[in-house]
C-alpha cells in the first residue's frame, strides 16, 4: 500500500469544524481487565508478512459529547505512554489506559503537578489526606498510575459505563465536575493507541444506530456526510484537493506512495516519511480524529496496514475514497471506504485527520 520515502523497503510483496455529533450508549464489553490486551482483529491480508497479533489491538472508545483534541507536549505524551504502560505491565486491556489517560488530561493536563486544590498533586491531583500515599509517592507517575487502577478495577462495570462516570467513582470530585471526563475521551484513545503498540487501532462503539441502521463502530458507515466544515491549512482548499484526486483516477506510477499522493492532491509534497508518520503527528497535534466514522469530504483517512509505513487515502465524500494500490498496482482507483477495509486489504481503520500541510515547492503530478 504505502512504504516510507528515503528507506529501503525491507520486506517485498504483491500486488473547519470536526463533527461533534455523538450518541450516549455504552459500549460493548472489552473483557474484565485480567485478560491482557484485548482480543486482536481478524486475520488480515498484508504485504508482506503479519505482525505480532498482540500488537494488532483494538482500543474501544465511547465518546459522549464534544470532544477536545488539544496539541499535546512531548512531556505530557510521555505522562500517557506511562499510564498506558502501567495498564499493560497489570494485564489491563485497553480500555482502563483510556480511562485513566482520559482522567489525567481532566485533573491535570497531563502535567505531573506538585500542587492543586487543597493537597492535590500529581498526574491524578491524589491526596495525601485521602489516603493517596505521601506526596512524594503520588507524584511519582508509576506509582500514582497503579493506585488509580486499583480503585478502577473495584468500580462495578467499568468496562462498559461511560468514562465519565467510572472517572468520577474513582476521583470524587465535586458533583459539578462529574461530567467534565468525558470530553478527553478520544484524545485520551489516540494517546493510547500510540503507545500500546505500531498497529493498535481505535474504534468507537456508542451503542448507538447511525442513519442507515448500521451499528457504528469499525465498519465504514454509509450515513449521508456531516454537515460541518473541514478545518484545512494547505496550499489547495478540499474542494482543489478533491478535483485534484479525481483527476488522477487511472494514473500510474503511485506504487506505495500513498502518502505522497495525498500531499499532491493538497499541493505539497514529501512533507512526512509515511501515513503511520502522519498519523502520529496529527495525534500529537491535536488534529486527529481516531475512529470517527464520520468524515467531511476532503478528510485524510488513516489505516493499519500491519506495515510499519500504514495507509492514507482522500476521503471525497459519499462513502468514497481515492487511494492508490487497491485494484492495481501503482494505480490511482475511486473506490468505497469499504473496498478498503472488507476487500482484498481488509486494512483496520484508525481514524481521519485534517489536512495540515505546508507550502513545499516541488515537481507536482496532480
Amino acid at each position: 500500500m504505502c512504504t516510507i520515502y528515503a528507506a529501503a523497503l525491507l520486506i517485498g510483496g504483491g500486488a473547519g469544524e470536526a463533527n461533534a455529533a455523538t450518541c450516549t450508549g455504552a459500549i460493548t464489553g472489552v473483557g474484565n481487565g485480567a485478560s491482557g490486551p484485548g482480543a486482536g482483529g481478524a486475520s488480515k491480508k498484508y504485504d508482506g508478512t503479519l505482525q505480532d497479533k498482540n500488537s494488532q489491538v483494538r482500543v474501544p472508545l465511547a465518546p459522549q459529547g464534544r470532544q477536545n483534541l488539544p496539541h499535546w507536549s512531548a512531556a505530557q505524551t510521555r505522562n500517557a505512554a506511562t499510564i498506558t504502560n502501567v495498564a499493560r505491565s497489570r494485564n489491563l486491556a485497553p480500555r482502563a489506559a483510556v480511562i485513566a489517560v482520559a482522567t489525567a488530561m481532566q485533573e491535570s493536563t497531563l502535567i505531573n503537578r506538585n500542587d492543586g486544590h487543597a493537597d492535590s498533586v500529581g498526574l491524578f491531583q491524589q491526596r495525601p489526606s485521602q489516603g493517596w500515599g505521601s506526596i512524594a509517592q503520588i507524584t511519582d507517575p508509576v506509582y500514582a498510575s497503579k493506585k488509580f487502577y486499583d480503585q478502577l478495577v473495584k468500580v462495578s462495570g467499568w468496562q462498559t459505563k461511560p468514562l465519565t462516570r467510572v472517572a468520577a467513582t474513582v476521583q470524587r470530585p465535586a458533583e459539578e465536575y462529574e461530567g467534565e471526563y468525558a470530553k478527553w475521551e478520544q484524545s485520551a484513545g489516540s494517546l493510547v493507541a500510540d503507545t500500546w503498540g505500531t498497529h493498535a487501532v481505535t474504534s468507537e462503539f456508542t451503542g448507538c444506530e447511525t442513519e442507515d441502521g448500521a451499528r457504528a463502530g469499525n465498519k465504514a458507515s454509509s450515513a449521508v456526510d456531516p454537515v460541518t466544515k473541514l478545518r484545512s491549512q494547505a496550499p489547495r482548499t478540499p474542494a482543489a484537493a478533491i478535483r485534484a484526486a479525481g483527476r488522477a483516477k487511472g494514473m500510474g506510477g503511485w506504487y506505495r506512495l500513498c502518502e505522497l499522493f495525498v500531499e499532491q492532491a493538497y499541493g505539497t509534497r514529501a512533507v512526512h516519511a509515511s501515513a503511520n508518520a502522519h498519523w502520529r503527528a496529527a495525534v500529537a497535534g491535536g488534529y486527529a480524529h481516531p475512529g470517527d466514522n464520520r468524515p467531511p469530504p476532503g478528510a485524510l483517512l488513516f489505516y493499519d496496514t500491519g506495515q510499519d509505513a500504514g495507509h492514507v487515502a482522500l476521503y471525497l465524500g459519499s462513502d468514497k475514497v481515492a487511494s492508490n494500490d487497491i485494484h492495481v498496482d501503482g494505480q490511482i482507483s475511486i473506490v468505497s471506504r469499504k473496498d478498503l477495509t472488507e476487500g482484498t486489504w481488509r486494512l483496520r481503520y484508525r481514524g481521519w485527520a485534517e489536512p495540515r500541510f505546508p507550502a513545499n515547492p516541488g515537481a507536482n503530478r496532480i
